[in-house]
């Protein structure tokens, strides 16, 4: 053969890396999808536990929102009935206060 007619013929080295690289690439597509099979399920596991942690957390902030209302009703319903009870608790609380931060 001359030179011409050989860089026509494809090399035999050239065929055999491109084979390799493709078995290279079937093997890295294989792993990958091993991975993410395997990696799914922790993915969802996790999803559910934080959705669960999210739904206590709502219902204790709601538990919470429902204690303030009540203890707040609570506060105005003695403060209407002992309005100057109130008004000393008030002022002691003022005084011991101001004589704190001297």
């Amino acid at each position: 053969m001359n030179d011409r007619t050989q860089s026509l013929v494809p090399d035999r080295d050239a065929f055999e890396s491109s084979a390799t690289v493709d078995r290279m690439a079937q093997k890295a597509h294989e792993a990958i999808d091993s991975v993410a099979a395997k990696a799914k399920p922790a993915v969802e596991r996790v999803q559910n536990a934080a959705s669960q942690a999210a739904d206590v957390l709502h219902a204790k902030a709601d538990a919470l929102n429902e204690w303030e209302d009540q203890w707040l009703d609570s506060a105005r319903t003695h403060i209407r009935e002992q309005p100057l009870t109130a008004v000393a608790v008030g002022l002691l609380a003022g005084v011991l206060l101001s004589r704190l931060t001297r």
